[in-house]
């Protein structure tokens, strides 16, 4: 409906309900701004103000972000005795707790005598924006108090908290209330409510299999299942749901678009990272700078980091998280010196550093062994910035030092932690005592981190190795054997490689499959060259009482290994291979690689 503005002589000559009328059609439009210059010649006139009026005009303030203008409409409200009006209330609490004044709202929510369940969905939408789950909950509970009853708006912000603390089992129950209400049918809100809840408390199965049961599929819906399963390491499932959403020609958004690029990056897929992104140029779809980010967070992280810079350079702008994610992209490949170029002209533009900022600088310090850069720009962070240091900052110092090999000075850091050390900050220096053969400090630190991870399995593997690599055999015995009495197991390491669209696992558990194979004998080939060209097997890192034949064996059936000599048998000449694990590359491959 297009509405011209209209010629304005005599308000009072026209009916309210007419100027009602206009006034709704422009914000139904979107005029905002028309909405609030005909509700200020409105105010001019006698008896044209109303509840209904007056919520567009609330409603207005809203999407126009203007706040003050809202405080001055509520101020209007008070004065026409309307604040407590079943129309007018709920607007202004949402204005308030949207444009960021909680209190303003509950002030509100307290003024209302007689609440029904609009009100009280209200107030529990303001709590969950500000991330206030359990004072979500505290609503919930005072609403039965008062006899009221649940309506789907307000299941809807409920089944949203339970996802965002993983309260699964509160979230099933309101699940079987929506059933029992007859709430889901024909709710695509509820209905996509569920499904990410689902997703965020790790019911997969659950959530698949209501949104199967599901007829009319949106883009939000679809982006929901395929961010589920992105952030919960299903990333071939999150491709493939992606693939059924074009089939079922439904168009992507940001949200989807953000999902499936991470997805991608988890299997570090770059061919699929690059297809997305050409469909995105190809459908002239418009990047927001959070698809920008998410880009060069891919590329980096899928060993491209020319092409990370390249999308870098064409955002028309940029926010804080892209110029961290470009710093701690050129920082993992060990460019720390382009990492700290962008960080110092992030700050010539004035482009202020947050903490996210300061962890990617700290990390790229760490991975070149910058100590004095590093100590620079920790204590510049509360000093010129007033970032106060959180465990991420710390764990990045801390790895900085052990790297370098000044364990007690990282012992030391450690300690003077003005906070109880968290297990980023023990974990790192574990890894430096295994790096430079520390057991007795290993041993300490490992009573330390047990209590933070007891239910990982990491801790003891890593102690496990710290005794293998010193030949204390009976001490990775115990060790693995304390593990396994918990339950624990080993995360089994995997190398993924794309060889011509198709992305393919290889694990070490595999090298008996690959007995006198095409794959065993050109790694054997290559093997003797290497050998010619100073090559020596680090059986150091086999780290099983073994002797040295089966060692050797086991070093050439790690996964990275196949993977490679698989990508060189099916890659065509000269064509890039490009190979992503899951947990860190053991030295021996690494060296191997340079070969």
């Amino acid at each position: 409906m297009s509405l011209p503005k209209p010629q304005i002589t005599s308000l009072s000559k026209t009916s309210l309900h007419s100027w009602n009328t206009i006034l709704a059609s422009y914000f139904k439009n979107k005029r905002f701004y028309d909405a609030l210059r005909l509700f200020k010649r409105m105010l001019t006139e006698k008896n044209l103000v109303d509840s209904f009026n007056l919520v567009f005009a609330v409603k207005a303030c809203f999407r126009l972000s203007l706040f003050q203008r809202a405080k001055l409409f509520h101020s209007l409200a008070i004065k026409l005795r309307l604040e407590r009006d079943m129309y007018v209330a709920p607007a202004l609490m949402n204005v308030y707790s949207e444009l960021g004044s909680l209190d303003e709202a509950r002030k509100v929510f307290e003024e209302i005598p007689q609440k029904n369940s609009v009100i009280w969905g209200v107030m529990m939408k303001g709590y969950l924006n500000f991330s206030k789950e359990f004072e979500v909950f505290e609503l919930f509970s005072g609403m039965r108090d008062h006899g009221c009853d649940l309506d789907p708006f307000v299941v809807e912000v409920l089944i949203q908290a339970c996802g965002n603390v993983c309260a699964g089992k509160g979230g099933e129950t309101f699940h079987g209330l929506c059933i029992k209400k007859n709430f889901i049918e024909s709710n695509i809100f509820l209905q996509t409510s569920l499904v990410d809840m689902y997703m965020q408390c790790g019911f997969l199965d659950f959530a698949l299999k209501l949104f199967e049961d599901i007829s009319h599929r949106d883009v939000v819906l679809w982006s929901a299942i395929i961010s589920g399963f992105a952030r919960n390491g299903g990333a071939l499932e999150s491709i493939s749901m992606f693939r059924q959403m074009l089939a079922n020609s439904v168009t992507p958004n940001s949200v989807t678009f953000a999902s499936i690029v991470l997805a991608c990056l988890s299997l570090g897929s770059l061919k699929q990272g690059r297809s997305v992104h050409g469909y995105m140029i190809r459908n002239g779809v418009e990047l927001d700078v959070k698809n920008y980010t998410s880009f060069i967070d891919m590329y980096a992280k899928c060993g491209c980091v020319a092409a990370a810079y390249r999308v870098f350079r064409q955002m028309p702008e940029k926010n804080v998280f892209s110029w961290s994610a470009m710093i701690n992209g050129f920082g993992m490949h060990g460019l720390s010196g382009e990492a700290l170029k962008i960080f110092d002209e992030m700050r010539s533009l004035n482009q202020l550093p947050n903490s996210v900022t300061f962890v990617s600088v700290l990390s790229a310090c760490s991975h070149s062994g910058r100590i004095e850069e590093g100590w620079s720009h920790f204590k510049s962070m509360s000093r010129d910035y007033g970032i106060t240091p959180v465990e991420e900052h710390y764990a990045c110092m801390v790895d900085l030092l052990g790297r370098a090999g000044k364990i007690d000075e990282a012992l030391s850091f450690i300690n003077n932690i003005p906070m109880e050390p968290g297990a980023s900050s023990w974990g790192a220096l574990l890894s430096a005592c295994r790096i430079h053969k520390r057991v007795e400090l290993a041993e300490e630190v490992a009573k330390k981190l047990l209590p933070l991870e007891s239910d990982q399995s990491g801790v003891y593997v890593m102690l496990s190795n710290i005794y293998a690599d010193v030949g204390m055999w009976e001490m990775v015995k115990k060790t693995r054997v304390k593990m396994f009495e918990k339950g624990l197991r080993k995360s089994v390491g995997f190398t993924s490689v794309e060889v011509k669209k198709k992305l393919y696992l290889f694990s070490s558990k595999d090298r008996f499959s690959y007995k006198n194979t095409q794959i065993e004998s050109l790694w054997n080939s290559l093997e003797k060259r290497m050998r010619e060209l100073g090559y020596a097997p680090d059986l150091r890192f086999v780290l099983h009482d073994v002797d040295d034949e089966v060692k050797q064996e086991v070093l050439y059936g790690h996964s990275e290994k196949l993977a490679i000599v698989f990508g060189l048998l099916n890659s065509g000449e000269g064509m890039p291979i490009r190979i992503t694990k899951n947990i860190r590359v053991c030295v021996d491959c690494h060296t191997a690689n340079f070969w």
